[in-house]
């Protein structure tokens, strides 16, 4: 059991890794090609499986991250003020 716990962060390792560096799909496919799990490789049609599930979620993970450190109440209250200003300045004098 230890050797596929192993193996999952192995291969969510390198599959991020090669995400943010930009390789290519055989680049990926070479370097999850190398994880082993009890001294056997995993077959490449697992591994397309594997990959093509990660592709999946990209759309989400690089949501996440542009929202990393984004606060809503913080944008809300100052569109409140900004507007307010805005709507507010052939007004004033």
């Amino acid at each position: 059991m230890q050797e596929l716990l192993k193996a999952i962060k192995e291969i969510k390792k390198i599959l991020h890794k090669s995400e943010e560096e930009r390789d290519d799909f055989q680049e990926v496919l070479g370097k999850l090609g190398q994880v082993k799990i009890h001294g056997v490789r995993l077959p490449t049609l697992m591994l397309m499986e594997i990959i093509d599930d990660f592709v999946k979620g990209h759309q989400e993970r690089r949501k996440a991250s542009m929202m990393e450190g984004f606060d809503e109440e913080e944008m809300q209250k100052k569109y409140d003020a900004v507007s307010l200003n805005w709507n507010t300045k052939d007004t004033v004098n």
